[in-house]
């Protein structure tokens, strides 16, 4: 490929044989030393996720999906609370006898009875949660700041003496001050040593830069316990902050399929992976080619329709109809660009190749590729009536004009030529 404007693209980062990404990403001001080179899933689908209002899984689906997400390459699975109902702490019971590769993590509150339900499952970690933040905490909970603490401490200890290794998460964090979240943060891995911290945006209120200086700060007081990243979605910019938290040093990310959650929901694993893997290079030993298979597994069991444009699983993601857009991929394709009008090839991310579609803003690159496609004779001067036609019938219906329906035009316009 000949080298344009010092621009290199055969080995860059940012280009490959299915993708072409910004190479903005990886300048050195941008992607610094302190950029995460790995970056592990905590699937949150089965406890968040089932937070979804009108949402919840039985017993066999509880134990399906997690199987899917150990498949995909998820380094834990958030399989839901115990002390909610039986078949939880059921479902958990069996996948415990399943040794898979995945860590099984309850979800507790700071309390003893939530600790002891998830220890009966089997489980050999879980995650305690509690607010940090002041007024919460003092409204909500009743607890100043001493009382939060040792409520923190005490139950983390507690769960500690059963064997359990712990998590410690925080909610609404970023509602509060950095000082008072590091306050809280420092005082609990000093005292009891959790595995890791979870950092929560709980109400997707922190912009991403507010999230990649705090997760900087943060570690600089932590050291070299893990910091994952819980965040919510309801301005917009949830996959925005993870690419930041990931700037900043982040070790996990919590997410869920689909981007099941509660409001808005959690940020969707299907984007995080595939973001952080082909936008960065980051390894989050996620399969990719699997994840269309467990987004829509999930969205058959929810009945919750995946949106056809949504980011790397929608299902008309890879269809073009722009005739601009269609001349376009055919001529970089003719240089040797695959990933002509996309950030990356469908098979990367399990899905079928791109799919050429006519209607109303089809030029004729796309109806010749239609008629070759299908074995229609013409001539050079059929292609702009047929593509006036195709254009009409696609703008009066709103919609992509389907093989039948262009059949029909060709036919109709063959025999009236």
């Amino acid at each position: 490929m000949k080298l344009l404007e010092n621009m290199p693209m055969e080995g860059a980062p940012y280009f490959g044989e299915k993708k072409w990404v910004s190479p903005l990403n990886f300048m050195p001001e941008v992607k610094g030393e302190e950029t995460s080179s790995k970056v592990y899933i905590h699937d949150v689908t089965l406890r968040d996720g089932e937070q979804t209002c009108g949402l919840n899984w039985t017993e066999d689906e509880r134990v399906d999906i997690a199987v899917a997400l150990n498949d995909l390459g998820v380094k834990s699975i958030e399989v839901g609370m115990p002390i909610i109902s039986e078949d939880i702490g059921r479902a958990i019971k069996r996948l415990v006898k399943m040794n898979l590769t995945s860590e099984l993590i309850p979800f507790c509150r700071a309390r003893k009875d939530d600790i002891e339900f998830a220890a009966k499952t089997g489980v050999e970690k879980i995650i305690v949660e509690h607010a940090v933040n002041p007024y919460t905490n003092y409204y909500a909970y009743h607890a100043d700041t001493e009382k939060l603490l040792d409520r923190v401490i005490s139950n983390v200890s507690y769960a500690q003496s059963l064997g359990l290794k712990v998590t410690f998460m925080g909610w609404d964090v970023t509602r509060g001050t950095l000082d008072y979240a590091k306050k809280v943060y420092k005082t609990v891995v000093d005292a009891v040593h959790p595995e890791a911290v979870v950092f929560t945006d709980s109400f997707g209120v922190a912009t991403p830069q507010a999230i990649y200086h705090s997760i900087k700060e943060l570690k600089k007081v932590l050291g070299d316990t893990p910091i994952e990243f819980h965040v919510h979605n309801e301005f917009g910019m949830a996959m925005g902050s993870v690419m930041a938290a990931a700037y900043a040093g982040i070790s996990g990310i919590h997410s869920s399929i689909n981007a099941l959650g509660e409001r808005t929901g959690n940020v969707a694993t299907e984007e995080v992976a595939a973001a952080l893997e082909l936008l960065l290079n980051i390894d989050t030993n996620i399969n990719l080619d699997r994840i269309n298979d467990v987004t829509l597994m999930v969205e058959k069991i929810t009945g919750i329709p995946i949106h056809y444009n949504k980011p790397v699983t929608g299902k008309r993601l890879f269809w073009m109809e722009s005739g601009v857009v269609v001349q376009a991929k055919s001529r970089l394709e003719q240089a040797g660009i695959q990933a002509a009008m996309f950030p990356y090839m469908p098979e990367l991310v399990g899905r079928e190749p791109a799919n050429v579609v006519i209607g109303g803003s089809s030029g004729k690159d796309s109806i010749m590729q239609y008629l070759d496609k299908m074995g229609l004779a013409y001539a050079e001067d059929d292609l702009q009536p047929l593509t006036d036609k195709v254009k009409e019938l696609g703008r009066a219906k709103r919609d992509v004009v389907t093989v039948e329906e262009f059949e029909n035009i060709y036919k109709e316009y063959m025999n009236n030529k």
